[in-house]
């Protein structure tokens, strides 16, 4: 069973309020009706399509050339028409803007419902819709315990949208931001997440997401050299579907105990919105194979790939609304010379992993920079700390995780997760992701002892 989900932001205008939409997605059984609403809503988009084109595509003349014609063609509830306007705004927009070659139509079915022609029936797991004049739909959907939580806890629910497998369900909900007295900032890097509070913490998560991507990207080359080429295709998008769920599987654990621990803070991170541009940005160069002055790429392909394929954005959404959700407020600063200049002696860091002066960690220095861009001071107990990271763990080290399952084989159950957890509030925590599950070694930073471990 799905549970996906899909949150949009939203200032409602009041001070400390904010509206946050949660989309549950959800699939359903067969139903043939909904298959023949589901096509009949796609000829009509095509239709829309067609008469937007010629006469303009406002929802205004959309609704003075189609509508007489859709209601003459089809007899459905009249809340129906408006949103096959809205969708064809959407792709003939969506066209124009990708310069989109040909003419513009609907591909996928789907439909979108509007909040008067639809119930969702919590004890019977329906779905039921009104699209046509005393006659219903009523889909089976497959809730679990939890999509029914999240439904009955939203303040309202928006427009539903159905496709030919799925209902995405919009929640709105109303959260109280508070005002913090402490803050965080937090800096995501390929491979790592590091984070420096104005209270004294500070660490890093390994996130291992490189080594994944590298990994599978080693994989699909040598999927490539097979000549069957059903069997290819089938490898690949097993391979594709893996590699998207292990990502998201470790950016969700990440975020959660991030947002779970940091509850009440401030959140301060960069504003990444242009980093693709900057990774596939091209400078003029001599050509070396045919002596031309030409546009060629700044990066490596394969720094380019490195670039592109990490979710750096994605993560940072996924902390944004996890600390939304608990009221803690998130502001995003620019990212210029944040991690090359050191923020305890002023020298230049470039790519080195460590300040050369002072030995300055470079993800602990893009954090306190952040701070300091925030108008914050650097944390007292970690001035004079010489803020060192220890070793990376690798894979023979194995380290407790955070699920519960065990420490030298015993069940690792709340009292003992309580008995050492508050450690990470007041010492150094370094905190390792081994393959798909977070793992949590504590040290101090003065005697770099590991304080919990796991053989």
């Amino acid at each position: 069973m799905k549970n996906m989900e899909r949150f949009e932001l939203k200032n409602d205008g009041k001070e400390g309020k904010i509206k946050v939409t949660k989309s549950l997605i959800v699939e359903y059984e067969e139903n043939e009706e909904m298959e023949r609403l589901l096509k009949d809503f796609k000829n009509m988009v095509n239709f829309c399509i067609e008469k937007g084109m010629k006469y303009g595509y406002s929802l205004k003349k959309l609704h003075e050339n189609c509508y007489e014609e859709l209601k003459k063609r089809y007899e459905y509830n009249t809340q129906i028409y408006p949103q096959t306007y809205r969708v064809t705004q959407s792709i003939i927009k969506s066209w124009k803007a990708n310069k989109g070659k040909g003419k513009p139509s609907a591909k996928k079915k789907l439909i979108r419902l509007h909040k008067d022609i639809f119930k969702i029936d919590l004890e019977k797991n329906q779905l039921i819709i009104n699209y046509k004049p005393r006659e219903k739909i009523s889909l089976n959907l497959k809730l679990s315990d939890y999509h029914k939580q999240q439904i009955k806890g939203a303040n309202k629910i928006g427009e539903v949208l159905v496709n030919e497998k799925c209902v995405y369900i919009p929640l709105i909900y109303e959260v109280n931001l508070i005002k913090p007295e402490k803050f965080v900032a937090i800096d995501v890097n390929e491979n790592n997440i590091a984070f420096v509070s104005s209270d004294g913490n500070f660490g890093k998560i390994e996130t291992g997401i490189r080594e994944l991507k590298v990994g599978y990207a080693e994989k699909r080359r040598k999927i490539q050299k097979i000549r069957n080429k059903r069997r290819k295709e089938k490898l690949l998008k097993k391979y594709k579907e893996r590699e998207k769920n292990r990502t998201k599987d470790i950016l969700h654990k990440i975020s959660k105990f991030i947002a779970e621990n940091f509850k009440g803070y401030g959140i301060i991170m960069e504003d990444l919105k242009c980093l693709r541009r900057r990774a596939n940005r091209k400078v003029k160069k001599l050509n070396k194979y045919n002596f031309k002055i030409q546009k060629v790429s700044a990066n490596s392909d394969f720094m380019k790939f490195r670039l592109n394929s990490f979710p750096f954005r994605k993560i940072q959404f996924y902390i944004q609304y996890k600390s939304l959700f608990n009221g803690s407020p998130v502001y995003f600063v620019s990212p210029k010379n944040t991690s090359k200049i050191c923020f305890r002696c002023g020298g230049l860091i470039n790519s080195s992993k460590f300040c050369p002066n002072c030995g300055l960690d470079r993800d602990i220095n893009a954090c306190l920079n952040l701070l300091k861009m925030w108008g914050l001071p650097p944390p007292e107990s970690l001035f004079n700390a010489s803020m060192t990271l220890p070793p990376t763990i690798k894979d023979e080290e194995k380290v407790e995780d955070l699920s519960g399952r065990g420490i030298d084989g015993k069940f690792f159950d709340d009292a003992l997760r309580n008995q050492y957890f508050p450690v990470f509030f007041r010492q150094f925590c370094y905190i390792a992701l081994l393959k798909r599950s977070i793992s949590l070694t504590i040290y101090t930073y003065k005697s770099r002892k590991i304080l919990l471990k796991n053989n």
